[in-house]
C-alpha cells in the first residue's frame, strides 16, 4: 500500500520531521541526518509504523521483550513460568541481545544465549542442562509470541539445541544415618510430619500440601493425589497428567498420616497437612520448616524437593519400572527408569506397598518409636 508521507525540514532544529496518524493515534518521526538521506529515513520510519503500528522488526529487543512479559502476565498471571521468563530475560537474553533490532537477530545469536550462558551467582562455573533447557524454552515462548505480531519473520526455536557437554546437576539427598538421626529426635515443628511423610512416600512438596481429607480412605488406607499447591500458594491440578495417582499407605508412612489426622481433628480442616489454624498449607512455611530442621539436626542443606530424590535413591532398586511410574507420577521415561504404562491394575498397590516395606528406609525406621 502506498502512503502519502512528506517529511519537511525544520531549520530551527536542523532536522527532518513528519507527523502521521494511524487508527486515531498520531505520532511524529524525526532525523537529524541532513539532505535526502535524512528525509528517506524519516519517511521509512513513518511508513513502517503506518503498516505495522508499534510491531516493528526494527524495534530493539530491549523494547519488545517487556511487551512479551506484559502479554504473558495478563494471560497467565504471576506464575512460575512468568517469573522464569523475567529472570532468564534479565540475566541471559537482554544483556546479549537487548541493543539489536528484534527482527535482525540471527539463529546464531539466539543460540549463543544458550551456549554461552553462565551462572550469575559465581558459585558454579557452568549452568546445568536443565537450566539451559529453560533458557531455550524462554526463547521459544518469545518467538512464538513475536512471529504473529510481525516482530520477527520466522520462529527459529526448533533449531535451538542444548550442548551435549552440558552438565547434569545431581540433587543432594539425605543418607540413612541422617534420616535415622532426624526421625529418632523430631523437632516437633508444625510441618515436620508433612516433611517426614513426604520422605516416606516420595511425593512432590506441592502434592503433599495439596492433600485433602477426601483424598484418603481410612478403611482401605488408599491415598490419592488429586491436586498440588505451587510455590505461590495456588491450587493446581498437578505437574502432569500422571501426577494423579494412588498409593496404599503402610508402615511408618501410615503411622505419620494417622498421627497427623489425630493432631488436626479438632481444627475441622479439609486439608490433611493444614496450617496451625486449619487454613490452607503455606509452601513458604513448609520450606522454612525444612531449613529449621536441617539446622537443628545437623542435616545436609537440602530443600523439601530433595526428600523426593532421597526416597527415589532408597527404593528404586526394589521397585520394577512400572511401579516406579505409579509411585512417582512421572510424565515420561527418565534415564534408567524406563517408565511405561499409565494405569494401576488390581493388586498392584498392595504389591508396591509390600516391596516398599522391605527397603532399608522402611525397615530401619520401623524400629524407631
Amino acid at each position: 500500500m502506498y502512503y502519502k508521507v512528506s517529511p519537511y525540514w525544520v531549520e530551527s532544529r536542523k532536522m527532518w520531521r513528519v507527523s502521521v496518524t494511524r487508527n486515531g493515534v498520531r505520532k511524529t518521526f524525526s532525523s537529524a541526518v541532513p539532505r535526502a538521506e535524512g528525509k528517506r529515513i524519516v519517511r521509512q520510519k513513518a511508513v513502517e509504523w503506518l503498516e505495522n503500528g508499534d510491531n516493528s522488526k526494527n524495534m530493539r529487543f530491549s523494547d519488545v521483550y517487556p511487551r512479551f512479559l506484559q502479554f504473558y502476565y495478563e494471560k497467565c498471571g504471576n506464575n512460575t513460568s512468568y517469573k522464569r521468563y523475567v529472570s532468564f530475560g534479565n540475566n541471559h537474553l537482554l544483556p546479549t541481545l537487548g541493543k539489536y533490532p528484534v527482527g535482525s537477530i540471527t539463529l546464531d545469536q539466539w543460540q549463543s544465549c544458550i551456549t554461552k550462558a553462565r551462572p550469575q551467582d559465581g558459585r558454579t562455573k557452568e549452568l546445568s542442562k536443565k537450566t539451559l533447557g529453560a533458557i531455550r524454552e524462554t526463547i521459544a515462548a518469545f518467538l512464538k509470541w513475536a512471529k504473529p505480531r510481525k516482530y520477527v519473520e520466522e520462529d527459529l526455536s526448533s533449531e535451538l539445541f542444548i550442548p551435549k557437554c552440558a552438565a547434569t546437576k545431581g540433587k543432594d539427598i539425605l543418607q540413612m544415618e541422617d534420616i535415622e538421626r532426624w526421625f529418632s529426635d523430631p523437632t516437633g515443628l508444625w510441618y515436620e510430619k508433612a516433611l517426614m511423610f513426604q520422605l516416606m512416600v516420595g511425593f512432590r512438596p506441592g502434592e503433599v500440601l495439596g492433600l485433602q481429607l477426601s483424598d484418603y480412605d481410612r478403611s482401605t488406607h488408599i491415598l490419592t493425589v488429586n491436586r498440588a499447591i505451587n510455590n505461590q500458594g495456588e491450587i493446581t491440578p498437578g505437574k502432569n497428567r500422571n501426577a494423579h495417582r494412588s498409593i496404599l499407605v503402610d508402615g511408618i508412612a501410615l503411622r505419620l498420616l494417622e498421627e497427623q489426622l489425630e493432631r488436626t481433628e479438632g481444627l475441622r480442616s479439609e486439608w490433611i497437612f493444614c496450617g496451625k489454624l486449619g487454613q490452607k498449607p503455606s509452601p513458604r512455611k513448609y520450606y522454612q520448616t525444612m531449613e529449621k530442621i536441617v539446622q537443628a539436626r545437623d542435616l545436609p542443606k537440602i530443600s523439601p524437593y530433595c526428600l523426593r530424590h532421597t526416597f527415589l535413591s532408597m527404593v528404586e532398586g526394589y521397585l520394577p519400572s512400572r511401579a516406579m511410574k505409579a509411585v512417582f507420577g512421572h510424565s515420561e521415561s527418565t534415564d534408567s527408569h524406563a517408565l511405561y504404562g499409565n494405569h494401576i491394575v488390581n493388586g498392584e498397590l498392595v504389591e508396591i506397598s509390600d516391596r516398599l516395606k522391605v527397603t532399608p528406609l522402611y525397615q530401619k525406621l520401623s524400629k524407631i518409636e
